[in-house]
């Protein structure tokens, strides 16, 4: 085993599109594992025309195969690619798959240990199952973007989907998991994952809240609703500072480097369960310091008394910023289809003794073609061209 990639072995099968599932794949091949990206011949995944960045990232260290489902003789060199296979990921509706003869029972009869992953946006059962979604499908419908906004506003979404970022490392998760099992047993197994319960399981505290209490969270903005001060903050020069005062010593910290070191005994936010009472009168105070002084100087303040705190990046600010250099947060990868190094993110996590590797972005469309075709699954010269004219390949 390479000491970079502790997944070295592992092959996988992505059979999936555009973000959450294919992210799966491109978690394991961070670590070693090698990934056979299938995409529809000519077509391509609805990714490579996101921009640039998406497939470049999303499909880093995958080995580019292009495969008609549609096609008999497509389905047929499907099951020789499972055979040879640890893992498929897939996030065709349940209807597809069967219509394709591609689910799990399909699967399982040519390779019966595999660990098949499917990734669809309700799951396999239930009155949902066959609905399609994407990322803001699944946010709205698991509440999170009820409670994201402005109470006087429309709610709102993320920046990015947070749901297929969500989901795919709560795949990854799945698949380790299940070979972890396969490990000690020697039998793989079908894992049943949706787009939306990553979602409703990780925020933890809603579905409690309202089992006992009828509590439902509304849209709020931009504060925090159980820590005070815990917001944005407009500085001087217009930058923003986002401050989380989550523990006393933080506060008390906070009330000293913006010069009302006074305001700690102050008997109206004595208690974070009295600041947040009187989250408004406490943030006057914030908002007048940072409005009168720049975003250097606030910084200078706050650094010198321990105050967490953060400046809103934007990518450019990330890109220069010397923590995120240091950490190899951003790393040169090679483009084949620029034929030059391209910078992108790094692997997390960081583990010291198999910490992983990048070794191309996503690669052209059919790239790899012949290497799996013929070289894994051992196709004659005659028998590859044929079936490339055929539109299978």
């Amino acid at each position: 085993m390479s000491e970079n990639n502790i997944l070295q072995g592992i092959r996988v099968i992505d059979a999936s599109t555009v973000l959450a599932a294919p992210l799966i794949a491109n978690l394991l091949g961070d670590f070693g594992a090698e990934v056979i990206k299938i995409e529809q011949p000519g077509k391509g995944d609805q990714t490579r025309h996101f921009g640039e960045g998406t497939w470049k990232v999303t499909n880093r260290n995958k080995k580019a195969i292009t495969l008609d489902f549609n096609q008999e003789k497509g389905v047929q060199l499907y099951y020789q690619l499972v055979s040879k296979a640890d893992v498929v990921i897939t996030n065709f509706r349940p209807e597809t798959l069967r219509r394709w003869n591609i689910d799990y029972e399909d699967l399982v009869k040519v390779k019966e240990n595999l660990v098949m992953i499917h990734f669809s946006a309700f799951g396999r059962n239930g009155p949902y199952a066959e609905k399609p979604g994407f990322a803001r499908v699944a946010e709205s419908f698991s509440g999170l973007t009820y409670m994201t906004g402005y109470p006087d506003r429309k709610p709102i979404f993320s920046g990015y989907p947070i749901a297929d970022a969500m989901g795919g490392v709560y795949g990854a998760f799945s698949v380790m998991l299940a070979l972890y099992h396969y490990k000690q047993t020697g039998e793989g197994q079908l894992i049943d994952l949706s787009l939306y319960e990553p979602l409703v399981r990780v925020m933890e505290n809603y579905i409690v809240d309202y089992d006992l209490e009828g509590k439902i969270p509304e849209r709020r903005g931009t504060f925090n609703p159980v820590v005070a001060p815990n917001d944005l903050y407009d500085t001087k020069d217009h930058k923003w500072i986002v401050i989380p005062a989550s523990t006393q010593n933080i506060f008390e910290r906070l009330m000293t480097a913006i010069g009302h070191p006074e305001l700690v005994n102050d008997p109206r936010f004595l208690t974070n369960q009295l600041r947040v009472r009187n989250r408004d009168e406490l943030d006057d105070y914030l908002h007048s310091f940072f409005s009168e002084h720049t975003l250097e100087y606030s910084r200078e303040r706050l650094e010198k008394h321990g105050v967490a705190y953060s400046t809103v990046n934007s990518v450019a600010d990330l890109y220069h910023d010397p923590h995120v250099q240091e950490r190899e947060n951003i790393i040169s990868v090679f483009d084949y289809a620029l034929n030059k190094d391209i910078k992108m993110q790094g692997i997390v996590p960081k583990f010291s003794k198999t910490p992983g590797q990048v070794k191309w972005a996503g690669a052209p469309l059919g790239w790899h073609n012949n290497e799996i075709y013929q070289g894994l699954l051992n196709l004659s010269d005659d028998d590859f061209h044929h079936l490339v004219q055929l539109g299978v390949i």
